[in-house]
């Protein structure tokens, strides 16, 4: 997991646990604020990952 993985992973988390909002907005909104190109399939590996550790 990178240093931008990790930043942008407890963001990923409430919006897709606490928000319950689609990962297709989540990725809009993430790849806005940060500056990043994260694909909607990019975004879910990150969430698998970091729901298990």
């Amino acid at each position: 997991m990178t240093a931008m993985d990790a930043e942008i992973l407890p963001a990923l988390l409430r919006y897709i646990d606490g928000y319950q909002w689609s990962f297709n907005m989540a990725a809009r909104l993430i790849n806005m604020y940060y500056g990043t190109k994260y694909s909607e399939k990019e975004l879910k590996r990150l969430y698998k990952r970091g729901r298990t550790v």
